[in-house]
């Protein structure tokens, strides 16, 4: 074999390796000084509604008259929260561009940055001129987020509050090999505009970062590895791929070397 066909192996030898996913790579929770170091957060952040949110408000009281006029219909408590088709959003409330909702036999409320605890108060301040020994739940219809990229691609509902990063990722059936963890992005929509954080999320001091919680309406993008282009995943991969291509290369160069030696005979 040429010199310029071995240098051209031992380029492409090198070329795999490079790419060859480690353990580095893709394991969570690694401490080294390589990787980036994020500030721990205060504490979790309540979600602040916005503009186009949805709300289900239910009203309990012993009195099943008031029930049936603040809640349209006895069905209404049953309704799905996260559901988007019209037939639920006859139950539901939207935060409109003035940052009001229009509720029922009150009027308009300014709801626009405020926590569902901070609405709940609210609307139980202004029922009791109204109504006796009664309570007020109020819940996000709109409780999910997305998946797209390396990780598949999906809707979520967001099952509890508090609902981690690591939390999500296994809800799309986690990341797969090829994922870049070094380069994940969240897309969220706050008062202020559109906001990427992007963060990596193989280190151990994301927990309890600014990056740790999902909220709701999040869009959580995976980029993928240059490796999952050439294939291998791991050390026994690599050296099977390089094996096979030096045999077939070999093989090709034999018949090849084989056709001009009969083409040209002495």
């Amino acid at each position: 074999m040429s010199a310029k066909s071995l240098l051209c192996y031992f380029l492409f030898i090198v070329a795999v390796f490079s790419s060859c996913v480690t353990s580095k790579k893709v394991n969570y929770l690694q401490e080294r000084d390589n990787l980036p170091s994020y500030v721990d957060s205060v504490e979790f952040q309540d979600y602040q509604l916005q503009k186009g949110d949805y709300l289900n408000i239910i009203v309990s009281t012993l009195d099943q008259k008031s029930m049936k006029l603040f809640n349209g219909s006895s069905q209404s408590v049953n309704t799905n929260f996260n559901s988007d088709d019209s037939y639920s959003r006859l139950y539901l409330y939207m935060v409109g561009e003035d940052g009001c909702i229009d509720y029922i036999y009150v009027g308009k409320i300014p709801v626009l940055g405020k926590t569902l605890r901070e609405v709940k108060n609210i609307i139980e301040d202004k029922l009791k001129d109204q109504l006796d020994s009664y309570s007020v739940e109020v819940r996000l219809s709109n409780r999910t987020f997305s998946i797209i990229g390396e990780s598949g691609a999906g809707r979520y509902t967001i099952p509890r509050e508090k609902l981690t990063i690591f939390e999500a990722l296994a809800m799309s059936g986690d990341l797969s090999f090829y994922a870049k963890r070094s380069n994940i992005q969240i897309i969220r929509q706050t008062e202020n505009g559109t906001v990427v954080k992007t963060f990596d999320i193989r280190t151990k001091s994301i927990i309890d970062s600014e990056f740790y919680y999902i909220q709701p309406n999040d869009v959580i993008y995976v980029p993928f590895q240059n490796a999952k282009y050439v294939g291998a995943s791991n050390f026994t991969n690599v050296i099977s791929l390089v094996f096979t291509t030096v045999s077939f290369g070999m093989f090709i160069y034999s018949i090849v070397n084989s056709i001009i030696k009969l083409s040209n005979p002495q």
